[in-house]
């Protein structure tokens, strides 16, 4: 080793500084090497520096094992709840009713007329707000308890409420009165689809009228929309923390159309791209659990045709709704009680659901099959971060019809099986035995325990055999 190297090698061992004399001379005779040399030295007192670096930072650490249990314990909280909301304490469950048709046919309306219209009474072309014309709440008495018990009610509302300008009417063309909506809410309704195949019996004007006089009444609304904006915004409700997405889309009109610079947006017909989209959307907005209300297949069919089960595949399974970010498909529109299904899921695992109809709910049909139809309870569990449908239960519901005097009076009753139905008209020995006849007949379309779909256990809804109304 020369000179040169040993007395640079000893000035970095004591990390002091030296100068080579010949420095001067070789820096001018040879600047690249001096360069060289000069790099170097800053690279050793680097590796030097780095590894008494590393020496500290192995005592010190070693000196503080015994603690870091303690300083993580301190550090871990702080951080996660900083980084992410606080865990329920227990699980959340929630149960949302959806009842059928309700279809106000003519009859019906004048049933429930409790005063001659007079200038100045209800709503009338003159204008006015005093006395009501028209009291639903006493045909919906019985019934009412167990839409109240749930945390959410949905209805099918099969009519305009367009005002009375052009009268009251029943089929082909409704429009019914502001005060069935009261009546609804009353009864513990909170949302009501209006995309249904006689949304447009009474126009353009109907339709927005109608959703005017939902939110009057102090209802929601999802399936109509007055505008672009309201179309592309789904309906996402907050339940005890689940937050649970609401469409809807019906596949007829009965040959009526929306003005053409509306068509895009007034009503959502059914597609199966259509509600991938929505629903999508309904994710992105908050929903955990997405809910389709389909208006579709064949009036009076108690089997769903092959539309209704291809479009179910697209929804649900690989293919179909239910696949594409739908949970759960509550079908109307056939006025006949149809098969409720689960599909895909394991056993005592979260699964999805279609109802393919559920009947009358309110109507002036009185023969077998049409004269009942179904709430459908949906239960819902949240555990942590996560949401789950567990099931879906059932209550028949019968329209009574009391002809005795004029006008026929009606009154919607809960059928429990095995247990006495009650009611404040009088019930012919008919109405008795079809009482008897309705849960038999639902039973081979409905009874499925093993895939979570059983009648309805009212005391899980808090209610006693005979709720008080």
């Amino acid at each position: 080793m020369g000179l040169c190297e040993k007395q640079l090698t000893c000035s970095l061992d004591r990390g002091s500084s030296w100068e080579d004399p010949r420095s001067r001379s070789t820096q001018r005779r040879c600047p690249r090497r001096h360069r060289a040399l000069s790099a170097l030295t800053l690279a050793m007192r680097s590796v030097f520096a780095a590894r008494r670096a590393v020496l500290v930072f192995a005592v010190l650490f070693a000196a503080s094992l015994p603690a870091l249990p303690w300083v993580l314990s301190l550090v871990y909280p702080l951080a996660a709840a900083a980084v992410m909301p606080a865990l329920p304490e227990e699980n959340v469950r929630v149960t949302i009713a959806f009842i059928g048709d309700v279809i106000p046919h003519e009859r019906l309306v004048d049933s429930a007329r409790v005063a001659r219209t007079r200038p100045g009474d209800g709503e009338n072309p003159r204008g006015g707000t005093a006395a009501a014309a028209y009291d639903f709440t006493p045909i919906l008495r019985h019934v009412a308890p167990y839409l109240r018990a749930a945390d959410y009610a949905v209805a099918n509302l099969e009519t305009p409420l367009a005002g009375p300008e052009s009268g009251y009417t029943g089929f082909p063309l409704f429009n019914a009165p502001l005060e069935l909506a009261l009546a609804l809410r009353q009864a513990g309704i909170d949302l009501c689809t209006t995309a249904n195949n006689h949304c447009l019996d009474r126009g353009w004007s109907g339709l927005v009228a109608t959703i005017d006089r939902l939110a009057q009444a102090g209802l929601a609304h999802v399936g109509t929309n007055r505008s672009l904006t309201e179309s592309q915004t789904p309906l996402v409700v907050d339940l005890k923390g689940v937050h649970v997405g609401f469409l809807a889309y019906t596949e007829t009109l009965n040959g009526h159309s929306p003005p053409r610079e509306r068509g895009t947006y007034a009503v959502n017909r059914l597609d199966v791209d259509r509600v991938a989209s929505d629903a999508a959307l309904a994710r992105l907005l908050g929903a955990e659990i997405v809910v389709a209300l389909v208006h579709w297949g064949d009036e009076y069919q108690r089997q769903p045709h092959a539309r209704q089960i291809a479009v179910t595949r697209a929804l649900l399974e690989s293919e179909a709704v239910l696949s594409r970010g739908v949970d759960v498909i509550i079908g109307h529109h056939s006025h006949v009680v149809q098969p409720i299904a689960r599909v895909g899921g394991l056993a005592g695992g979260p699964g999805k659901y279609v109802a393919y109809s559920l009947g009358n709910f309110l109507s002036n049909q009185p023969w077998r099959y049409s004269d009942s139809g179904l709430i459908a309870y949906l239960h819902l569990e949240k555990s942590g971060f996560r949401a789950r449908v567990t099931g879906l239960s059932y209550l028949p519901v019968y329209v009574q019809r009391d002809v005795s005097r004029f006008p026929t009076r009606y009154r919607a009753l809960p059928v429990l099986p095995g247990r006495e139905t009650l009611s404040d008209l009088p019930l012919s020995r008919a109405q008795r035995a079809r009482l008897t006849q309705i849960p038999a007949e639902l039973d081979p379309l409905l009874f499925r325990p093993e895939e979570g779909v059983q009648p309805l256990d009212p005391s899980a809804l808090g209610l006693s055999e005979t709720p008080a109304r």
